[in-house]
């Protein structure tokens, strides 16, 4: 049987090469397929982030460990806010030279000292409560929490195996979720916006850059953590109940013994959702190219009734990737083999010679398959997984 289960698995990769021919097509056709396998995981990986970190080992965990979690809104802010620090970094430590390492000199003593409203000592780096109503849900309105958390990262120099770099995220709401209690244990809750007028000024990132600047003062200041240079970006949360992450809105680069900020540069990334009337009001072609392909997948493979969701990435204003999900639940070996062959045949109906995508095949929560576009290879790659 399993000889039989193995010539079958042949004939399905033969066929699948034909049919997506002239497109790079690689599937495990036995158990024993190692070295392909290898082969296969190395590509993805190649293509979906061409620079990645190795952990220092052993690993060690956040020293504020939990906190990030007790204090930024979800866990779709969460990942972006670890995962972009991590991205950012690459340009001022080079995974060739550094071993990334969690954050290992900010607590929960300091990150929670700065998280609190200011005081007449000076404590505190969130706004104080001015001229106090009484009403604590109102007071909690015009006098928002903006600063969220900070993340550190750090970076182990290879050789020496010295810190010889440090990255900092300061995340700040756009929105302040409130939840409050007045001096009976009454608790009160509502939300509001950062910046809520229209002077074309993000009030939230110009904040952010003041406690910045106090915050870098206090790392310099204090004897227990490195002289290191430093790499150091603002993130603005997304909404909790949004389904795509915040945005990053600036960053600076602090040289070794410096405690000043001399310039601030912009980011502009922005994601998408697809489908979403945000993406359709700010790229209708491609919103319609995705709708087509989504259509034709639908239409084809209606017995599976595939859901596809999309994630699309824009950086200053172009699209720059593109990640989309076809959660198709039960799917069958044979199934899987069709819905990839035909999403490589018709991927060429949304494909950017600049843009890489990402096409992920999901079965209830499990990756199961993946097709993606390098569009430096210029080359289409589709497996199983």
């Amino acid at each position: 049987m399993t000889m039989i289960k193995e010539q079958n698995e042949m004939v399905i990769k033969k066929s699948a090469l034909i049919w997506l021919s002239p497109l790079f097509f690689l599937a495990a056709c036995s158990d024993n397929d190692d070295v392909n396998t290898k082969e296969e995981k190395m590509y993805i990986s190649s293509i979906q982030k061409k620079e990645i970190y190795e952990i220092q080992q052993p690993a060690k965990q956040n020293v504020s460990r939990g906190l990030i979690v007790s204090h930024m809104n979800n866990s779709i802010n969460i990942n972006e806010i670890e995962k972009g620090l991590m991205n950012l970094s690459v340009d001022h430590f080079s995974p060739n030279s550094f071993y990334m390492q969690e954050g290992q000199y900010l607590d929960k003593t300091i990150i929670n000292q700065w998280l609190a409203r200011k005081t007449e000592e000076g404590l505190g780096l969130n706004p104080a409560i001015k001229n106090s109503t009484g009403n604590v849900l109102e007071d909690e309105k015009e006098n928002p929490l903006i600063l969220s958390h900070v993340l550190e990262q750090n970076f182990i120099n290879k050789k020496s195996g010295k810190i010889e770099g440090m990255s900092l995220a300061i995340s700040l709401n756009e929105f302040y979720d409130i939840r409050v209690s007045d001096d009976k244990g009454l608790i009160y809750t509502g939300q509001v916006k950062v910046d809520n007028n229209d002077d074309d000024v993000n009030d939230v990132a110009k904040y952010g850059k003041e406690v910045a600047e106090r915050i870098i003062k206090d790392i310099r200041k204090n004897a227990t953590i490195p002289n290191v240079p430093i790499y150091l970006t603002l993130y603005q949360e997304s909404n909790k109940n949004d389904i795509i992450p915040g945005v990053f809105l600036a960053d600076t680069y602090i040289a070794e013994g410096k405690e000043k900020i001399d310039k601030w540069n912009d980011i502009d990334k922005k994601d998408y959702t697809f489908p979403s009337d945000a993406l359709y009001s700010l790229d209708q072609d491609t919103y319609n190219q995705l709708l087509k392909f989504k259509e034709d997948i639908q239409q084809n493979f209606k017995h599976l009734n595939p859901k596809i969701i999309g994630k699309l990435r824009y950086e200053n204003g172009k699209l720059a990737d593109i990640k989309i999900e076809v959660h198709a639940p039960l799917i069958n070996d044979t199934e899987l083999i069709g819905l990839l062959q035909f999403i490589g045949t018709k991927l060429n109906t949304i494909l950017f010679d600049y843009v890489p995508v990402t096409i992920r095949i999901i079965d209830q929560k499990e990756d199961v398959g993946i097709v993606l576009w390098d569009p430096k290879e210029k080359q289409i790659f589709a497996t199983p997984i």
